[in-house]
């Protein structure tokens, strides 16, 4: 019997092992510190080794130099308005449905989890717009594409790197008709992380849908059938604070050999952090994404969509130079065992209010308070 597909502690759970069995042996297990893990069943097992061959944690990653960075935001302003950063997802699913093309992504389903879906046309693919600071559940999404690919469909995929190197191992070789995207990951949250925190802040109200960046940017807003059923500021939130800390990272995310200017994907993108916009030769005030050009493919593709955006070259130590994740992993924080521990014993909501977090939380607070005492002040001095 195979005693595991790889060291748990370098799962990412992005399941292509779980698309790769022939017989259906391998099935989706929580542990008890919220993690999502595959476990094989030995009764259907065959031995095949699929799994522990096609695992890309077992294998050294190919990544590559980016050739190009771009600042780049999206030409149509109410496309802006709706987007989590400058709109450059929503603009690339665009073009290439508008090319015969079928784009996958991540979007909450009709239970409130986050998956991988497909999208054929413009309407379906607005789902996918926004940031989601949780890990979304890839399910059969790599088979489904592989069968896509078979019937001479032309593919897009965005997803976190490591889905990414999950979709590259379970097709085994490259396909023309096939364009991978890969965002600037900080880390992936289990998603029963934040099914707990819904349940306890909204309580008997059914949550449809999730923003981290809502109207108000870097606001939780919980929506039940396009209605507000919560809305917090990130650092009055216990869930994003807890995030942003880097507290409730999947393990391996602490680890995470992606984690590196050098990518796995065609193209990457993300918040360009920390770009000089005095030196942008569009002046610009809105939110500004970075698009990374890592291969060849990658290049055509930005050609064929380019046309959507304002955009500018940059250079790549610009870019790495704003994103931690362009250069290291995320740190492990001091109270990320208090809180693991906690987790297991009594849960998500007790867990996340370890000292680290109501720390960041009362601080935040104070902050605030001290911010509108002087804007007061301001406003009562030029009565």
């Amino acid at each position: 019997m195979i005693a595991q597909i790889c060291e748990e502690s370098k799962c990412t759970g992005c399941l292509a092992c779980m698309n790769l069995c022939p017989c259906g042996a391998i099935t989706c297990q929580e542990r008890e510190d919220g993690n999502v893990i595959p476990q094989i069943d030995p009764e259907k097992c065959i031995e095949c080794h699929r799994c522990v061959q096609g695992c890309p944690e077992n294998h050294v990653k190919e990544k590559h130099e980016p050739r190009q960075c771009y600042a780049t935001w999206q030409k149509d302003r109410k496309e802006r308005k709706y987007s989590a950063s400058g709109g450059i997802a929503f603009g690339f699913y665009k073009r290439w449905i508008q090319n015969a093309g079928i784009v996958y992504g991540a979007a909450f389903n009709e239970k409130g989890i986050l998956t991988q879906q497909k999208a054929e046309t413009l309407e379906e693919a607005r789902k996918f717009r926004g940031s989601k600071y949780v890990q979304s559940y890839n399910g059969f999404s790599y088979s489904e594409i592989g069968k896509e690919l078979k019937k001479g469909k032309k593919v897009l995929f965005i997803g976190t790197p490591c889905q990414i190197a999950g979709l590259k191992a379970y097709l085994g070789k490259a396909s023309d008709a096939l364009v991978t995207i890969d965002l600037i990951c900080h880390g992936t949250p289990p998603m029963s992380y934040l099914e707990e925190y819904i349940k306890e802040i909204a309580g008997a109200e059914k949550v449809d849908r999730v923003s981290f960046r809502g109207e108000k940017d870097y606001h939780m807003v919980f929506y039940s059938q396009d209605r507000v059923v919560y809305s917090q500021r990130f650092r009055k939130d216990l869930y994003y604070t807890a995030y942003l800390q880097g507290i409730i990272h999947r393990e391996n995310c602490y680890k995470c050999e992606y984690a590196d200017k050098r990518r796995i994907s065609d193209l990457t993108i993300g918040d360009f952090w920390g770009i000089d916009r005095k030196s942008l030769k569009v002046p610009y005030k809105g939110k500004i994404s970075v698009v990374l050009v890592n291969s060849e493919k990658g290049r055509k593709f930005w050609d064929l969509v380019k046309d959507e955006f304002i955009y500018e070259e940059r250079s790549l130590e610009e870019a790495v130079k704003g994103n931690v994740p362009l250069q290291r992993p995320a740190a492990l924080p001091k109270d990320r065992m208090k809180f693991i521990e906690v987790y297991k014993e009594k849960g998500f909501m007790s867990a996340v209010k370890t000292p680290g977090v109501q720390k960041a939380i009362e601080e935040a607070k104070v902050k605030d308070n001290l911010f509108y005492r002087i804007l007061g002040k301001i406003k009562r001095r030029f009565r």
